[in-house]
């Protein structure tokens, strides 16, 4: 049971500091330029999750129960579509420049694709890649790591928002109005 607790404070940690880099204050106080900042970033972002992978692929996880062959199915589904939307997401965004590898081309705010539907496709997909997750291999690990990226969410969600109503100020108030943060059709 100890694992639970130790998977547990990992992932906020890890969701934390992923917040606390990317919060201007904090790139403003770095002495570097944005690019290599956004590099810097990317770099503690992914060794941060390959070592939250490999924790958990070491925790002695428990089985909560075996799932039938149709839910297993329709995780893979859920999974699946995450992974797209995911993809789908960065169309309208160079993946070189996010990773910190190209400077940042000036762009306004994206309406256009996925972000038509929903504000945060990243974290929509990111969700649907969870329960796929959960509902195909349904561990106490698997359970933990969702639980507390679920909780951290809604906070991650506010801060992005507080720092993009200050990027576009008045055109992304009405884009708030007018599309919902993670469900396609809910306000």
């Amino acid at each position: 049971m100890h694992y639970l607790i130790l998977i547990i404070g990992a992932w906020a940690g890890y969701l934390l500091l992923h917040s606390l880099l990317a919060a201007d204050r904090i790139k403003a106080a770095v002495p570097l330029n944005a690019q290599v900042y956004r590099l810097f970033y990317s770099l503690v972002s992914v060794a941060g999750l390959l070592g939250l992978l490999y924790l958990m692929a070491l925790a002695p996880a428990k089985l909560l129960f075996t799932p039938p062959g149709w839910m297993r199915y329709g995780a893979m589904i859920f999974a699946s579509w995450g992974v797209i939307i995911v993809m789908v997401s960065f169309r309208h965004l160079s993946m070189l420049s996010f990773l910190g590898l190209k400077k940042e081309p000036a762009t306004g705010l994206v309406r256009e694709g996925i972000h038509g539907y929903v504000r945060h496709p990243i974290y929509s997909g990111t969700i649907l890649v969870l329960i796929g997750m959960v509902g195909y291999h349904p561990t106490d690990v698997n359970v933990a790591t969702v639980l507390t990226v679920f909780a951290y969410l809604p906070l991650g969600i506010r801060w992005e928002e507080q720092k993009l109503l200050k990027q576009y100020g008045q055109a992304y108030e009405q884009y708030k109005k007018e599309v919902p943060a993670i469900v396609p059709g809910r306000g």
